[in-house]
Order: C-alpha cells, then sequence, then structure tokens
C-alpha cells in the first residue's frame, strides 16, 4: 500500500452507494433481529457491509476484512479493513438521525486511515495518517480543556456503565465535570475528535469501533487511551477520547474512583 490517500479515496467511494442503501430503509418499516450477543441488526447493516465488502475484495483483494456483520477475513494479513455498516444500530430503529458507517484500514494492527460517515445527516469525516483530520475543506481539532471540572464531556449509554461495572465512575463524572451528556457511539467520538465536547468516555465497544476513531483523533492532535493501564489499544474494549491531557486527567480519575481515593 503506496499511497494511503489514494486508498482513502476508493473508500469514500463506496460510502455513496452504503449510504443511499442505509436512508432506503431508515424511517421504514423493517425487521429488527437480535445476534448473539444480544444487540440489534437489520437488513440495512446486512445490505451495507456487503457493498463494502464487495468493494474491498475488488480495490483490494490482498486485504484482510474484520466486519461486524460477517466476520473476519484473512485478518491476520499485512492490512486489513475493519467495517461497521451502522455503528448505532439502536438510533437507526428508532429513527434518530445519530448513526454512521465506519471504516478504517490498519497495517499491521495499526488504524492508519479512518472515516466516519454520518449518512442521515450528510457528513463524512477522514483521516490519514500524518496528513491530518479533516471533514471537507474544515481540518478537525481537538479542544484544548485540560481539567475535568471545566469540560463538557460525552459518554455512552448508561447500561454500557452498568454492563462494565463502571457507575462509580459515572456517577463521579456527573458530580465533577462542568457537563456530560450521553451522545454514544461513533457521533460522541467524533464530537471529541472536533472539539464539540472536550472528551469522549466508551466503556464497551469493538474493534471495528473504535479503530476509525484512533486514527481520527490521533491526526486531530488528540490521544485514544483504554480505561485502565498504559495502553491505547482498538481491542481492549474501553476508550478515553479526546486532548491528551485531559484523557490522561480522566483515565486518572477513573483509577481513584476504582481505589477508593479521592
Amino acid at each position: 500500500m503506496k499511497d494511503l490517500l489514494t486508498a482513502k479515496e476508493a473508500a469514500m467511494s463506496w460510502l455513496k452507494p452504503v449510504s443511499r442503501e442505509i436512508l432506503t430503509w431508515f424511517q421504514k418499516d423493517f425487521t429488527v433481529q437480535q445476534k448473539a450477543d444480544k444487540s440489534p441488526v437489520t437488513i440495512a447493516d446486512q445490505k451495507a457491509e456487503e457493498i463494502l465488502r464487495k468493494n474491498i475484495h475488488r480495490y483490494f483483494p490482498d486485504h484482510g476484512i474484520i466486519g461486524e456483520e460477517f466476520g473476519e477475513e484473512d485478518s491476520t494479513r499485512e492490512w486489513v479493513w475493519t467495517v461497521d455498516p451502522i455503528d448505532g444500530t439502536r438510533s437507526f430503529i428508532q429513527g434518530l438521525p445519530m448513526f454512521a458507517t465506519l471504516l478504517s484500514l490498519l497495517h499491521k494492527g495499526e488504524p492508519v486511515m479512518g472515516i466516519i460517515c454520518l449518512p442521515a445527516l450528510g457528513e463524512t469525516v477522514w483521516a490519514v495518517k500524518g496528513k491530518g483530520a479533516f471533514s471537507g475543506d474544515h481540518r478537525l481539532k481537538v479542544s484544548s480543556h485540560s481539567r475535568i471540572k471545566d469540560s463538557v464531556i460525552a459518554t455512552g449509554d448508561l447500561y454500557c456503565f452498568r454492563e462494565k461495572k463502571q457507575l462509580r465512575f459515572w456517577n463521579r463524572l456527573h458530580s465533577e465535570a462542568k457537563l456530560v451528556r450521553t451522545y454514544p457511539d461513533a457521533f460522541g467520538h467524533l464530537m471529541a475528535i472536533r472539539g464539540s465536547v472536550d472528551a469522549m468516555v466508551d466503556p464497551w465497544a469493538y474493534i471495528w469501533d473504535f479503530a476509525p476513531c484512533k486514527i481520527l483523533v490521533q491526526e486531530a492532535g488528540g490521544a485514544f487511551i483504554n480505561f485502565k493501564g498504559g495502553k491505547n489499544s482498538i481491542s481492549e474494549g474501553s476508550a478515553l477520547v479526546g486532548n491528551a491531557r485531559l484523557v490522561k486527567a480522566l483515565q486518572k480519575f477513573l483509577l481513584t474512583t476504582h481505589s477508593g481515593k479521592g
């Protein structure tokens, strides 16, 4: 892969038919099925991922794929695409427009290109390693607020904090931050990447959710770290996203919450 910008342009072209397919079903009647992990899936999720996989096979036949709906293909290859056709399926089902299509390209397991497309809101943002993060011609930049008490925080849903035994952290966030709002899924991450909120706190998601968000926030001048330890893995399952000083403060805040200090 010599030119990541060429790969980005190819991926952006795939999103046009994907968005058309998704919007064909948006706010319409359709059957909602339940996957093994109890999460919902619709025909729109499946058809959108089929389009993306077909294009990846056509344009990059030597690349692997990790997709939410149809699993892994050659996921140990040097270059691997991650695919989430509808991130925020619950929003999509409810007729809410804050769902996204997520794509990233991994090189040796790390994202080097990422895209968040919001079909119902008509916006697509992208980042390429070393080239910045953009919405159209506008370069994205994280906020500069570094203190929790001055910050506006986006979070995942309450049930995610409950399932991951992070309710104490949730409650302390609400008592310490300037404002906490539930902006789940990639929508919340994008708000942190563009500096509309100061950080995104996400206790539960998967590699296809986090891969594009990591490269986007890094190229917007920010940081992506996990809840615990010194890692910033897209596979660990949790993420703090925003400017580096604030996400480190949030990680310390979380650790003191669990230790009973502070």
